[in-house]
């Protein structure tokens, strides 16, 4: 499951990851253009790209 891609996960899953995501990365100050091509980034990347920045072990179990 850590090597799925975020786009293989359910809408709803993605939804929070891109809000967790999103929450993270804004508390350490990216410009508005950083901000969003971060979070794109983050949102085309594997799951396990992301457990540096958000907490993936409650997406493991889907």
């Amino acid at each position: 499951m850590k090597t799925k891609y975020i786009c293989q996960l359910p809408d709803e899953i993605r939804e929070e990851i891109n809000n967790e995501v999103q929450n993270a990365l804004s508390k350490i100050g990216l410009s508005d253009i950083e901000l969003v091509e971060a979070i794109e980034s983050a949102m085309n990347s594997r799951l396990c790209d992301l457990e540096d920045t958000i907490d993936i072990s409650k997406y493991l179990v889907v």
